[in-house]
């Protein structure tokens, strides 16, 4: 077969129909995607109607709590004579008030009402009523026989318990907590009624707001349901077969929050939520068939326009392959031609498409081949040249050491012993500072220098300057940066000499000494100058740990003078050590004015070899 014919038949037989197949999986897929995002979204608003029913359960219960934990309430409950006139008159007036406003600041509660069976008390409406008046209720022999137990009762009409002729009273379905109100030393003196209307009850249910594939409905224990009958998805269910699937669920799995069920075929999921203290449920019923139907309809679709367009593409495949092949031939051949050592290859390929764009990768990778060779070429060159400036500095650094070794033995031909040393110094300090070829060096090395710079200061300041170290032999091998104590000892050489009122320079005593730490090297440089500020050093330490940013900014503002003497040599020592080492290292300052200045270095506590040292 021609590569055009097996083209075309890769796109009918081996894309169509994994199309097919693919689209029906991943339809079935994102059905069931859906379906958990509903219920997801609908277990939210579930829970969400749930927590308000139990704070409006709470509600009523605190405010019945309150009724009945007033002492004067109680007091009037329980009389055993009636009260006088006065006595009336100053419980009316302040008693009754506090009750009311137990529902004032609870404007959900529609009703909170007190029936006495007490012969003494008299009625004050609306909260103290008789008894006789809920006797005949089905309710009342319900709250006796729970004795003083919560009862909570649904009703579909709210009674005018005052029996008035006169009041027309729209019909509201409500519930009602309950309670016999017992006192021990009395006995039973009444019952204490809350009433909450279901539409402020049950918010999400009753709103008028709903969703058109949703309505949320409550059950209760004699199967009665409540739900705002002003949206017709509920009209499509059957109420019987909801609450036989609801019980058969709960009887299969009793943590089962959802079951699925279908009303003329038309599929439903209901997430559930017992309310416990009702003994009801609340029930979410979704419905699945706009879901489903769109879902259908955009698989159906995409599975058409598949179809259509592989049909076409395979024929314009066909009809484009020729021109498609002849442009891949030219470019086998100019890859041929790279392959056989021709570099400046003209690749005569031109155009847009695949094969245009592998053409210009091919000519951009071919560029980027004869760039590489001429940068190796120039590499190579600039490598000679290296090597050639490394000789001529080695030349010259020689030329500096045999020049200072001369002026050396002059020195000593002449007896100046103090020249010869000095030059000896130098040439230490010359030969540590030329030869840097590695950061680390051992912490001797270091000492090393430090004591060819103090004898070479010494000469300026006539041996006012005296050394004292504190270095146990085992740390003599202890890995330090190169030139990081340098600046330091420099520093308190140059900051911390002190003059007397002659303007005579004072001895300086410098003390080098090493602490361990748990998991780290202090080594501490010490001097008896003259000291600094506290304000100073605060500045300094701040300094040395500021960020660059900050740093340059402050540089800016502050003026390149005020900066002189303020710890940028310091910053400098610190910056490195933290490069080489981590965050948590670096140096501190400390002094006391007039007494002494200490910087500390801490370093991990690494040999020149590598490796952790062992403690001490």
């Amino acid at each position: 077969m021609k590569l055009q014919t097996k083209l075309v038949g890769a796109y009918i037989f081996i894309i169509l129909v994994p199309i097919i197949v693919f689209s029906i999986y991943l339809f079935n897929d994102f059905y069931k995607n859906t379906v958990k995002e509903m219920m997801r979204s609908n277990q939210y608003i579930t829970e969400m109607e749930y927590n308000n029913i139990m704070n409006n359960i709470n509600l009523m219960e605190r405010a019945a709590q309150l009724m009945l934990s007033d002492g004067q309430v109680k007091d009037y409950m329980t009389l055993s004579q009636e009260l006088d006139t006065l006595s009336l008159l100053e419980f009316s007036n302040n008693v009754v008030p506090n009750l009311q406003r137990i529902q004032f600041n609870n404007p959900n509660i529609a009703h909170i009402r007190m029936y006495a069976n007490n012969p003494n008390i008299k009625e004050m409406w609306p909260i103290f009523l008789n008894e006789s008046r809920v006797t005949d209720e089905p309710w009342y022999n319900k709250v006796i026989q729970n004795q003083g137990l919560e009862l909570w009762q649904f009703e579909s009409d709210d009674k005018d318990v005052l029996r008035r002729a006169t009041v027309v009273q729209e019909k509201k379905a409500k519930v009602s907590l309950l309670r016999e109100i017992n006192y021990d030393y009395v006995g039973n003196v009444g019952i204490v009624q809350i009433d909450m209307y279901l539409d402020d009850f049950l918010p999400k249910v009753f709103s008028s707001v709903q969703d058109e594939q949703s309505q949320m409905l409550m059950m209760d224990s004699d199967s009665r349901v409540y739900y705002n009958s002003a949206f017709p998805l509920l009209a499509k269910v059957s109420i019987t077969e909801l609450k036989q699937q609801l019980e058969q669920t709960i009887r299969n799995n009793p943590d089962a929050s959802h079951f699925e069920i279908a009303f003329n075929d038309e599929p439903y999921i209901c997430i559930f939520k017992k309310l416990d203290s009702l003994d009801a449920y609340l029930i979410n019923v979704v419905s699945l068939q706009d879901s489903l139907h769109k879902i259908s309809i955009s698989r159906n679709m995409i599975i058409v326009v598949s179809t259509m367009l592989i049909l076409i593409l395979s024929v314009i495949t066909y009809l484009t392959s020729r021109i498609l092949f002849k442009r891949l031939r030219k470019l086998q051949n100019s890859m041929k031609s790279v392959r056989g050592g021709n570099f400046q290859v003209n690749i005569d390929v031109h155009g847009g498409g695949e094969v245009g764009e592998i053409a210009a990768h091919f000519k951009m990778l071919m560029k980027k081949i004869n760039g590489l060779i001429a940068d190796a070429v120039n590499k190579q060159a600039a490598a000679k040249e290296a090597e050639l400036n490394a000789l001529k500095n080695q030349i010259d650094s020689h030329f500096l050491y045999n020049t200072l070794e001369n002026l050396k033995m002059l020195a000593e031909v002449e007896g100046q012993y103090v020249i010869s040393d000095s030059l000896t110094s130098l040439g230490g300090m010359m030969r540590y500072n030329l030869q840097w070829t590695s950061n680390y060096v051992r912490l001797k090395d270091e000492i090393k220098h430090i004591r060819n710079y103090i004898a070479i200061m010494n000469i300026r300041y006539d041996d006012r300057i005296s050394l004292q170290f504190d270095v146990p032999p085992t740390h003599m091998e202890q890995e330090i940066l190169k030139m990081s104590l340098q600046p330091i000892v420099e520093n308190a050489v140059k900051h911390g000499m002190q003059t007397t009122a002659d303007g005579e320079e004072l001895p300086l005593v410098l003390s080098i000494k090493v602490d361990d730490l748990q998991d780290a090297t202090v080594i501490e440089i010490i001097d008896n100058g003259r000291g600094i500020s506290a304000e100073r050093q605060q500045r300094i330490n701040q300094m040395i740990r500021m960020n660059d940013l900050d740093f340059r900014q402050m540089y800016r503002d502050s003026g390149e003078e005020t900066f002189k003497g303020s710890g940028i040599g310091l910053r400098n020592v610190n910056q490195r050590v933290e490069m080489n080492y981590g965050n948590g290292y670096g140096i501190y300052v400390q002094s006391v004015e007039g007494k002494y200045t200490s910087v500390s270095i801490k370093l991990p506590k690494l040999i020149l070899a590598g490796g952790v040292k062992g403690h001490a």
